[in-house]
């Protein structure tokens, strides 16, 4: 993949943080993370955007079939 593209990376860093990322990807992706920071602002991005959602909503567990 080409993690240099900008579309690339913030794709990957909202599913980062909203933990759709998963497995493999996930790992990768916070391997490349650790390097680059160009990424690590990207997650930033997102972690201060995505934010604003959780703050007005309140915790919920799920039913015990999940």
């Amino acid at each position: 993949m080409k993690y240099d593209n900008l579309k690339l990376r913030q794709m990957l860093a909202a599913e980062y943080v909203l933990g759709t990322l998963r497995g493999r990807a996930r790992r990768r992706f916070e391997r490349l993370a650790r390097g680059d920071i160009a990424i690590r602002t990207e997650i930033r991005f997102w972690e201060s955007r995505l934010a604003g959602l959780a703050a007005g909503m309140e915790p919920k567990s799920p039913p015990p079939s999940v």
